[in-house]
């Protein structure tokens, strides 16, 4: 071969650099959840392929210098990333630990950037013809293993989940079981397990032991591995337990609470390279009554990057565990500058106004200290069950569906929170318009004549205002609280107008949040002037009608809505918020649209309960009331 005029190693810069290319583009579809992060790669993939074949093909001195700068931003947007993150590009918020195919790919692009510079250094020599084919061949041997890794936690299924589903996809509901089950709340519940053939999920209860065993398709590794986990749990989460201990080192409050439940953050033990190390738990679960904040679960949180279905997720402990990620929710900063919870995405793929999306899809598993009706990897529910890569009803973490129901049962232990004392009224609600409250006792015709008219107006009118657009059009504006899986639209003018219990002129309006941020209308909320306390309200149904208040919910201005108020945080009956304010305790009543387990004027669970007269008996407004 005849010696012609090239600069050496730009052949070699070429092949590195069209390397490089391919495990970024194999890499696209790992990110869709991020669109910027996506455009990203496919503008990196493009530029480093277009480079390595003009490098190989016809290389041009006038092109070296894009190369390198080509390949250097490659590399230098890596080093960010591992190092500190990137803010401002959505799913590289955060420092993310160093994978086979993301090194392999910063080393290939190191090599193209500084076989470019050395190329352009050097300047053109008299060369024969470059021989690439051991080149190629070393870069096909580092590129491929690169791509399957990289790729091979979204499209790979273990063994464990073919041997829980079988090619027809159908479950076998087999015999049921009835355990008895101290909740969270201290409340006893009795718990019948409809489970697939695996019989799992199981009702977990630490006092009564660990029962993990025997279920189809678990090996006895991963059997063994599960029992480790919890064991370990149970000894080492409980140097948390006070609630100001774990702040103190590290863990920081997502403002959750008023959903009933409180995560706690340790941001540092997100990156530290640990796998599901009681330890070190990425976050700790606090369930929250009043302001009293129990240590409950350790929610352990996977390496970034590792998707819910990596083997090294799926195989540790098979189908006893099912991880989940949260890639919906929307965050905000507080009045103290702290990123907290303020919504999910809406059917179109919105935040609430003041919000950005923050969940970056790190997968996370639950493991409970506390009694546990679902068990003891089990999920929250609503939005915090999060997205799992099966459908709700193939779910192992979860038996809000057909896997279990709830009954109440005597009490066997100490209740932390009284259990409802007033049964629900034994009258059938079909969902109609007009319906019949008789033969509840103590209720008198007129009382229920009243109770019977408010339902049948409600359900007549309300639904003009069937969509948010409606509701915003009107003058509503969200309370920002979709985290707790129903959102709160309020007319603040409403509230101190001439118009009473009046469904065209309703305070507040309750959309349930679906599963993809549909809402749907589901109640109107009836809130009394400020001149109305708990001793002033108007009967309406006697016993059939509960009033009750908030006065532990801290509002701060909407920065985004004139007028408008948002919840901020909770704190104990009557007492100061850390921010905001409390607002006035005015009086509300809900009126339900379609039938709920605890009747048409039920209140929301946990929080959302709010605050009944002093002596009063609660009704059954905190048990499944909203689903």
């Amino acid at each position: 071969m005849f010696p012609m005029q090239r600069h050496p190693g730009i052949a070699i810069a070429g092949l590195a650099s069209l390397g490089a290319g391919v495990i970024h583009g194999g890499a696209i579809g790992l990110h869709a959840e991020h669109p910027q992060l996506a455009r990203i790669f496919i503008v990196m993939t493009l530029l480093q392929i277009g480079w390595g074949l003009i490098m190989l093909m016809a290389p041009k001195v006038a092109a070296i210098p894009a190369g390198i700068l080509i390949n250097g931003a490659a590399v230098g947007g890596w080093l960010i990333t591992r190092i500190a993150g990137i803010s401002w590009v959505d799913g590289l918020e955060v420092r993310e630990s160093p994978q086979w195919a993301d090194s392999i790919c910063a080393g290939l692009g190191v090599l193209a950037a500084s076989a470019a510079i050395a190329a352009l250094l050097i300047g053109p020599r008299s060369l024969p013809a470059p021989r690439l084919a051991y080149p190629a061949l070393a870069c096909m041997a580092l590129v491929a293993p690169a791509m399957w890794n990289g790729s091979s936690h979204v499209h790979s299924h273990n063994a464990t989940d073919a041997a829980a589903h079988d090619a027809s996809g159908a479950h076998d509901h087999g015999s049921a079981s009835v355990v008895a089950v101290s909740n969270v709340d201290g409340s006893v519940t009795e718990t019948t397990v409809h489970a697939h053939s695996t019989d799992w999920p199981r009702a977990f209860d630490p006092a009564v032991g660990i029962d993990i065993s025997g279920v189809d398709g678990v090996s006895a590794e991963q059997e063994a591995r599960a029992r480790k986990l919890i064991e370990d749990t149970l000894a080492t989460l409980p140097k948390w337990a006070n609630y100001d201990d774990a702040v103190a080192q590290g863990w920081i409050s997502i403002g959750d609470e008023v959903t009933g439940f409180e995560h706690l953050v340790n941001r540092a033990l997100i990156v530290d390279g640990k796998f599901l190390d009681p330890s070190a738990p990425e976050s700790l679960v606090y369930a929250v009554n009043g302001s009293t904040k129990t240590l409950v679960s350790a929610m352990f949180m996977a390496n970034l990057g590792v998707g819910i279905d990596d083997p090294q997720l799926t195989d540790f402990a098979g189908r006893l565990m099912q991880w989940h990620v949260h890639d919906n929710l929307c965050f905000r900063n507080n009045a103290q500058g702290r990123s907290v919870v303020a919504g999910v995405l809406n059917a179109k793929g919105e935040c609430p106004p003041g919000s950005v999306l923050g969940g970056i899809g790190i997968a996370m598993v639950h493991v409970w200290i506390a009694a546990h009706p679902c068990g003891p990897f089990a999920a929250l529910e609503g939005e915090g069950a999060g997205r799992a890569a099966v459908s709700d009803a193939e779910r192992v973490d979860l038996c809000a569906h057909d896997h279990s129901t709830t009954s109440t049962a005597p009490a066997t232990a100490v209740a932390t929170t009284p259990a409802p004392t007033t049964t629900v009224p034994s009258f059938k609600d079909n969902g109609s318009a007009r319906i019949s409250l008789a033969g509840f006792p103590g209720v008198s015709a007129e009382q229920q004549a009243r109770a019977e008219d408010l339902i049948y107006i409600t359900r007549t009118v309300l639904p003009k205002f069937a969509t948010v657009e409606s509701a915003v059009a009107n003058g509503y504006t969200s309370i920002q609280d979709s985290s707790t899986g129903v959102e709160h639209y309020v007319n603040w003018s409403y509230i101190n107008d001439e118009h009473e219990l009046d469904p065209n002129y309703p305070e507040s309006l309750v959309y349930r949040v679906g599963p993809n941020g549909q809402r749907t209308l589901a109640s109107a909320m009836y809130m009394l002037g400020d001149s109305y306390t708990l001793e002033t309200v108007p009967d309406i149904g006697g016993t059939l009608t509960q009033w009750h208040i908030h006065n532990n919910l801290c509002y701060n201005q909407d920065p985004f809505i004139y007028g408008s108020a948002r919840v901020v945080g909770v704190t104990s009956e009557n007492g100061p918020c850390s921010f905001g304010i409390r607002l006035h305790p005015n009086p509300m009543i809900h009126v339900w649209l379609q039938p709920q387990a605890c009747g048409p004027f039920a209140a929301l669970e946990g929080v959302g309960a709010g605050q009944i007269k002093p002596g009063e008996q609660r009704l059954c407004d905190q048990v499944h009331s909203h689903g």
